[in-house]
């Protein structure tokens, strides 16, 4: 189960996240774009996932979630064979639209709600077994792309033909709960410990609305995308303000990948263990020190690889606690709602951290500024993670949290 939508969710993260964008170049040369226009396509794809990321949660409080990741698998499929046969600018934002649409099916919120049925002591771990599969799509596919050199068309076919083998066959793998193969979570009982899903089963996504836990998770996701997308978009402008060749930045950025591989891994194992809240804040407070080191300390070579190793394995920790966090408090009948509300604000936040980021850039002339921002919203994350335990778990006398909220 756990291979099936790992492979799948670097397939699906791997083309729209990676491939998409080595790609791109060689369109905007094919169809004579101006760079506000090749500039656009990007936000589209993530605007879609936000837009359909509510409706993909109440489709799987629904449906069956193998029967909503398989339209999305076969429509990521069709699409990338059938981009090779478009011709104009347009048709390319309706391939970007439709297939945001796709990620958003056969993407995090479908494979987390899986995660979700299958795992409770060892969910933390599982999450970051399913999420590597980002930093592999972005290992595999971008090199698949270059395979064709200059025929993006040619491109298109590999990157269909690849997409097929790792997405198809990962359904027969997949089932909606353990009891469909006479099994129980985590694959076994745990005598001293009930085995029994988190959560408020009767938690609506009104209850959640009208709680303010909900908002203070909200801010605290919400400002870890902002800080991580919005870097990593703007990564090769900060190096070039450094002095750095694109070379290194590109080594950098397999250093900082590298990590994140490592944090995942980590902090969800660590995850199953500790408070989240707790390991959440160690994740941010990690990150953090790595954007402090790139925003304060002489950029040699040493603290620039410094920088990348640090801040990738908070960066990987966080994106890991985020999912574990938001199962262990919503993880109930309406998970899936909850779930595509906040993937929605993550994918709203980490746009509008790409354009502040890369707008401070632009008009202070330095990246400086940017990174002070991050760093000060960091601090606010760390203070409404907090908040989040003080509230669940201290205070439970409140009306909302009476009535389950």
């Amino acid at each position: 189960m756990l291979a099936g939508l790992t492979l799948m969710y670097a397939t699906t993260n791997g083309v729209g996240a990676y491939a998409l964008t080595v790609m791109r170049p060689l369109q905007i040369k094919s169809f004579g774009l101006d760079p506000q226009s090749a500039a656009f396509l990007p936000t589209l794809l993530f605007l879609t996932i936000a837009i359909t990321s509510p409706f993909v949660g109440r489709l799987l409080d629904r449906w069956n979630p193998r029967t909503v990741i398989a339209i999305g698998a076969f429509g990521a499929v069709g699409l990338i064979f059938l981009q090779a046969y478009i011709t104009s600018y347009t048709a390319l934002c309706v391939f970007y639209i439709l297939y945001g649409i796709c990620m958003s099916l056969a993407g995090i919120i479908s494979f987390m709600y899986l995660v979700n049925k299958w795992f409770h002591h060892y969910k933390g771990l599982a999450t970051g077994i399913v999420i590597l599969g980002s930093s592999l799509g972005g290992i595999i596919f971008p090199r698949i792309a270059v395979m064709a050199g200059s025929e993006w068309q040619k491109a298109c076919l590999y990157l269909g033909i690849t997409s097929a083998i790792m997405l198809l066959p990962p359904l027969f793998l997949i089932k909606a709960e353990p009891a469909a193969i006479g099994t129980v979570t985590d694959g076994r009982h745990f005598p001293d410990r009930p085995n029994i899903q988190p959560g408020k089963p009767n938690l609506s996504l009104g209850d959640a609305l009208r709680s303010y836990t909900f908002y203070l998770v909200l801010i605290v996701t919400g400002i870890l995308w902002f800080c991580i997308k919005g870097y990593l978009q703007n990564h090769g402008f900060v190096m070039k303000d450094l002095g750095q060749t694109p070379a290194t930045a590109a080594k950098l950025l397999g250093y900082f990948s590298m990590m994140a591989i490592a944090g995942k891994l980590f902090f969800g194992y660590l995850s199953d263990r500790i408070t989240k809240e707790y390991i959440m804040i160690s994740a941010i407070s990690i990150m953090a020190v790595g954007f402090f080191m790139l925003a304060e300390l002489s950029a040699n070579n040493s603290l620039l690889i410094a920088f990348a190793l640090i801040a990738g394995f908070g960066f990987g920790g966080s994106f890991t606690i985020i999912q574990v966090w938001v199962a262990g408090i919503y993880s109930g009948k309406r998970y899936g709602s909850v779930l595509g509300i906040v993937t929605m604000i993550d994918e709203l936040a980490g746009s509008t951290g790409a354009i502040v980021l890369g707008t401070l850039r632009k008009v202070s002339g330095s990246f400086k500024s940017g990174l002070d921002l991050m760093l000060a919203l960091c601090l606010v994350a760390i203070a409404s993670a907090l908040l989040v335990r003080y509230r669940t778990y201290a205070s439970p006398q409140t009306p909302l949290q009476r009535r389950g909220a």
